[in-house]
C-alpha cells in the first residue's frame, strides 16, 4: 500500500457500523470535516449524539448495495465478518474501501496520526499492531513543539512567496533548499 495524506473535507464518507470501532473512525473524519453517514440499525451512544446534533446523518438498518454509490470513502466497521465481505462486494472498485477487520480486504488502511499545524506524522505497522502504531506515533511527535510548528508555518509561508516570484526556476530551486537547510539548522541548535 502506498501511504498518502487526502484532504476529505466536504467528501462523502459512509461506514458500515454503529459500534466504538466505527466511532473511532468517524471521529477522524468528522475532525477533517467530511461528510459522513452511518448506517446500522444501533449506534452507540455517542453516534446517536452527534445525529441528533445534525453532526453526522445515521440511516437506522442494515446496508443495502445503493448505499455505498456515492462515497468517496467506505468504512466497513460492523463486528459480523460476512456483513463487512458484502460491503465490500457492494463498493466500486474506484472507492477507497477500509475493512476493519481484514485489513487485506479493502484498498485503503487507516493509519495512526497526529497532525500540529500543517506538520503530520502517520505510523502504519499494516494491520499487525494499531496500538504499537499509536504508541510510535506519540513517540515519534514528542520531540516536535510549538515553535516548530512556528518555524515551519513561516517556512511555508516564505515558500509560498518563492514559487510564486518571477525569479528563474534555477534560483528558485536554490532558495527553496536553503528554507529547508534552515529549518534543519534551526532544530539542531
Amino acid at each position: 500500500m502506498l501511504p498518502i495524506m487526502i484532504d476529505v473535507k466536504d467528501k462523502q464518507v459512509t461506514i458500515i457500523g454503529g459500534g466504538k470501532v466505527a466511532l473511532r473512525k468517524l471521529s477522524v473524519f468528522l475532525e477533517q470535516g467530511a461528510n459522513i453517514t452511518i448506517i446500522s440499525p444501533e449506534v452507540v451512544d455517542e453516534i446517536r449524539a452527534l445525529h441528533e446534533e445534525e453532526r453526522i446523518v445515521w440511516i437506522k438498518r442494515e446496508v443495502l448495495p445503493d448505499d455505498v454509490n456515492e462515497a468517496f470513502i467506505v468504512i466497513a466497521a460492523t463486528n459480523k465478518r460476512s456483513v463487512n465481505e458484502q460491503v465490500k462486494k457492494y463498493s466500486d472498485r474506484n472507492q477507497l474501501l477500509c475493512v476493519v477487520d481484514d485489513g487485506d480486504c479493502g484498498n485503503m488502511q487507516m493509519v495512526s496520526f497526529t497532525q500540529k499545524g500543517t506538520f503530520t506524522i502517520a505510523v502504519s505497522t499494516g494491520g499487525a499492531s494499531p496500538f504499537l502504531a499509536k504508541k510510535l506515533t506519540s513517540q515519534l511527535s514528542q520531540p516536535f513543539d510549538d515553535s516548530f510548528i512556528e518555524k515551519l508555518a513561516i517556512i511555508s509561508s516564505k515558500r509560498k512567496e518563492i514559487k510564486a516570484s518571477d525569479l528563474p526556476e534555477w534560483e528558485k530551486r536554490k532558495l527553496l533548499r536553503e528554507l529547508s537547510y534552515k529549518l534543519e539548522v534551526i532544530e539542531n541548535e
